[in-house]
């Protein structure tokens, strides 16, 4: 039966009835998803292309104790946190593609990891997290982007660590430790991409109910959460300052919000070639620079948003929407290759189950009230931003271990009242039997 969340307190773990499942340890899930990652990374070796070799670049010039250069020139279009991650690993071994995929599998143990301990304060089961922990070695998406230089790789463990920050808060009260940790987690986030923002809500969230909304108790681990966001980024904002005369995250911003809002926009990503301002595009980058550019853009963006509130509304609900689309394979995808399409099939049929199953957690008894709430603040917060520029399909990759604790919750839930349902039955024919 379910019921609406109650957010009043966190509900201990449930005990699961001992069973096959339930003897598999989490280390050996661990390993287990790590073996399938190592796996696909043979068997889907990747082109070093697009953003990809746009981290490789920024990465392997950092190395060499150069500014943050892509290969395009940019110095901050794209978010510095992942190359930042691999600069070091390619001071010590080399900028090599192996490297960086090595360094991925340990972003993904990071992930599992912190996806346990998520589980854990959420109120499930040792059933549930080896659940959860199960969902993300299958995740074809998330096998698909350890074999390749992609932000989301870090985007995880750090949206994760962030959302279970924000249970312990909750769980033991409005620390300074706890709240300066969750800042500088959630400046790591916006390095990544600052398409994470929003997420700090969460912890937000969290501080009010640890204070019980009282806002006087709720002003000094505000302070330090912003303290600890203030000291993760302003080195960056001091470099970006230094090369381009203004402090920035990325200079992307203004580019995103065009393409996702002009006469050619849909809602999904549309080449800037396609848009208005493509035949001009390669003038204004020489002669307004990269930042000069981008903020041209973003005027020109605000303006068309300005004149067009209709179309924004419209183009936001799209997005939203959009989303979260499963990712089908076209025409195009069975004619290149019918085994990868048949793959992206069983890729939509693992969505399809974690929204599925997500969805109904949120308003079922599995999870704690709580950290339903939390873990929904979170979601939100990440997918509400999407709704002011543009949407792939990969956007939603680090929030998709949150899905994966909601469905797992459900999941146990469903597990665990069945197996007591049949040891009792069981039981009870075995007490006839011995009667008899």
């Amino acid at each position: 039966m379910t019921h609406m969340p109650d957010i009043t307190g966190f509900s201990p773990a449930a005990t699961a009835p001992r069973t096959a499942a339930g003897a598999i340890s989490i280390g050996a899930l661990l390993v287990f998803a790590l073996a399938l990652r190592v796996t696909a990374c043979f068997a889907l070796p990747q082109t070093l292309q697009s953003d990809g070799l746009a981290y490789f670049t920024i990465a392997q010039h950092m190395a060499q104790g150069q500014w943050a250069t892509d290969n395009m020139g940019q110095h901050a279009f794209y978010s510095i946190g992942y190359p930042l991650v691999l600069t070091p690993f390619f001071a010590l071994f080399g900028a090599k593609v192996a490297v960086a995929i090595v360094v991925n599998l340990g972003l993904a143990l990071i992930s599992g990891l912190m996806l346990v301990r998520v589980a854990r304060d959420s109120g499930l089961s040792a059933l549930g997290q080896k659940l959860a922990l199960l969902a993300y070695a299958l995740w074809l998406p998330g096998i698909w982007n350890g074999t390749m230089l992609a932000r989301e790789n870090l985007s995880t463990p750090l949206i994760l660590a962030l959302v279970w920050i924000a249970l312990r808060i909750a769980q033991s009260g409005p620390r300074l430790s706890l709240a300066l940790a969750a800042g500088a987690v959630w400046g790591g986030a916006l390095l990544a991409g600052t398409s994470a923002l929003m997420t700090v809500a969460a912890p937000a969230l969290a501080l009010a109910v640890a204070t019980r909304w009282r806002v006087s108790a709720m002003l000094a681990p505000l302070c330090a959460l912003a303290l600890g966001a203030g000291l993760v980024v302003s080195p960056w904002l001091y470099a970006t300052h230094q090369m381009l005369g203004h402090a920035t995250l990325s200079t992307n911003s203004g580019f995103n919000l065009y393409v996702g809002n002009n006469d050619a926009a849909t809602g999904r990503f549309v080449s800037i070639a396609a848009t208005p301002v493509g035949p001009q595009w390669k003038a204004m980058r020489a002669d307004l620079g990269e930042m000069g550019a981008t903020s041209a853009l973003g005027r020109a963006a605000t303006q068309w948003i300005i004149a067009n509130p209709e179309r924004v509304v419209a183009l936001g609900l799209t997005k939203l929407g959009l989303f979260w689309a499963p990712n089908l394979p076209d025409r195009a995808d069975f004619a290149a290759s019918r085994t990868v399409a048949l793959i992206r099939m069983g890729e939509v049929a693992q969505y399809l189950l974690f929204v599925g199953l997500g969805a109904f957690g949120l308003w079922s008894g599995a999870l704690a009230g709580r950290a339903r709430a939390i873990l929904l603040m979170a979601i939100s917060g990440f997918w509400g931003l999407h709704a002011a520029a543009y949407i792939i399909e990969r956007y939603r990759d680090p929030i998709m271990p949150l899905v994966m604790v909601l469905a797992a919750g459900v999941l146990s839930d469903i597990l665990t009242r069945r197996i007591r349902h049949n040891s009792a039955h069981t039981g009870a024919q075995g007490e006839a039997s011995h009667a008899a």
